[in-house]
């Protein structure tokens, strides 16, 4: 017999609903002022506030028992890692009131010099005032510092200090007159992606014999840079608790999207002592019913590591197997030194490649790169995204970049190499130990312990002493004992940072 149904029985459920979502509310309160007393206790013990192994844990436990909820597991997923993610929020507040009430309570100084090997912290109102975490922090401070009069050598950005090719200047010398100044298709000019087309075979030509097709224009969008790629991407491809994974030391681009998205980051780590070769087994044990890409950025920044062709080919396989993206930015493909395979190379369906004119063609300030696709759908959705954000990418740059594409970028790459090997040559007289990079345009060295001290205390240090460089725990926290070297400036300037940093450390 069929029930009668009516609007008060809809009124009563909606109430027992916000009765269930009230205990909900409360028991999460509860969860997070137990995640506060955890961080309380971290912070008396001075340990780690991320824990893969208790995440992962608590994520397993869910699920085993997923079942016995009736609930989508990868739903429950989501909704774990979203509960997690606010836990180590907490915590993470916690942490800083700690860490706040220490500096109130320590004055640093370098009174204390019992010892020529503690190089102290400098003390200066305009360094200090600012709280210095990664590359760019360090460039705002150096400019504030250039504003009061100071001479900076700046060797904390990777920004080439040679011009973009000739063609491009006359580019823009024309394009008021020829009125390319509009509105273009979301997916970029048609004449700009079809030699787009060409130069991604034409790379592939140089780097692989492995696959013979041709680039479909259609595959590609041109995008305001590779940072607003990586965005849309993630935008287009995620949701809130979903995961990706990060191979550290990284870019940090990757990992602050996925935030800003409420995306949680796993990470592997690689090391100085295995020559940054990621684990393979490592980064399988981090895939799970939420994982849904694998990123990858070499020649790696800040390492200068290529990854051998054998070791993609096992990162492919894995991406295949969990019908996971693989997201590979390549934005230093031009500056290598030992032999580089494209992750398009490998005819992946589900890869993405992120590429930009930035590093390229010294394009920083026109906001232009691309991304490419065998699979139309990731590039549909987002062309999605890129349309509700921007529209399209400025048509005057884009007319550059495709005019920059008549250029060798060859040149640069050897001006590059030339000025890794001056770093090397310095750094390798001093107490720091480091891996000749496979390409890119940074040096990423290790703090001898005999030094004392920390990344952030000699950024400092050289800082007051006239040289802007990177903390190493800007690309990843296990990194605080190391320093990123830019080499995008003259040698002439190399050297002379090089004498500086020896007589900061006090090396004779």
């Amino acid at each position: 017999m069929k029930r009668n149904l009516s609007i008060e029985e809809v009124n009563q459920l909606r109430n027992e609903m916000k009765q269930v979502t009230n205990e909900i509310l409360t028991l999460i309160s509860h969860r997070m002022e137990i995640a506060r007393k955890i961080g309380e206790i971290k912070n008396s013990l001075d340990i780690a506030i991320v824990d893969d192994k208790a995440e992962l844990s608590v994520k397993n436990h869910v699920l085993d028992n997923s079942k016995n909820f009736k609930l989508d597991p990868e739903f429950m997923g989501r909704v774990v890692n979203l509960l997690i993610s606010e836990a180590i929020k907490i915590q993470n507040v916690e942490r800083m009131k700690k860490l706040n009430e220490r500096v109130k309570d320590c004055e640093w100084s370098n009174q204390d010099q019992n010892s020529r090997n503690d190089i102290g912290t400098y003390k200066s109102s305009t360094v200090t005032k600012r709280e210095i975490k990664s590359h760019l922090d360090v460039f705002n401070v150096a400019k504030q510092l250039e504003a009061e009069g100071k001479s900076i050598i700046h060797m904390e950005v990777g920004e080439p200090d040679f011009l973009p090719p000739k063609q491009v200047r006359e580019e823009l010398k024309q394009i008021y007159d020829k009125r390319k100044f509009h509105y273009t298709q979301t997916s970029g000019l048609s004449e700009l992606r079809e030699r787009l087309s060409k130069y991604i075979d034409n790379f592939i030509g140089e780097n692989s014999n492995t696959i013979n097709r041709a680039t479909n224009p259609e595959d590609i969008i041109v995008t305001p840079g590779g940072r607003f790629g990586i965005f849309g991407i993630f935008s287009s491809l995620l949701r809130p608790g979903d995961e990706i994974i990060v191979i550290e030391p990284a870019w940090p681009a990757c990992q602050d999207c996925a935030n800003y998205l409420g995306v949680k980051t796993r990470i592997v780590k690689s090391n100085l002592d295995t020559l940054w070769e990621p684990n393979i087994e490592e980064i399988e044990n981090q895939i799970n019913i939420n994982t849904k890409i694998i990123c990858l950025n070499y020649p790696n920044n800040p390492t200068g590591k290529i990854l051998s062709k054998d070791t993609l080919q096992k990162i492919v396989s894995l991406a295949s197997k969990s019908n996971l993206y693989l997201l590979s930015d390549e934005v230093y493909s031009h500056y290598t030194y030992e032999p580089f395979e494209s992750i398009i190379n490998f005819d992946y369906q589900k890869a993405i490649l992120i590429n930009s004119f930035s590093k390229t063609f010294a394009m920083t300030g026109f906001r232009i790169g691309f991304a490419y696709s065998l699979d139309k759908n990731i590039i549909e959705k987002l062309k999605e995204v890129q349309a509700l954000a921007i529209t399209s990418v400025a048509e005057p740059m884009q007319h550059c970049a495709s005019i920059a594409l008549q250029s060798d970028p060859k040149t640069y790459r050897s001006i590059m190499k030339k000025r890794i090997d001056t770093v090397c040559e310095g750094l390798s007289k001093l107490p720091f130990d480091y891996v000749v990079p496979d390409g890119g345009m940074y040096v990423f060295a290790r703090i001898d312990k005999s030094l004392n001290t920390t990344d952030l205390k000699l950024v400092e240090r050289l800082l007051a002493n006239g040289v802007a460089v990177a903390p190493g725990r800007g690309f990843g926290l296990d990194y605080s004992n190391f320093i990123r070297f830019s080499t995008c400036i003259e040698v002439e300037k190399i050297n002379k940072a090089l004498e500086v940093i020896r007589r900061t450390i006090d090396i004779n």
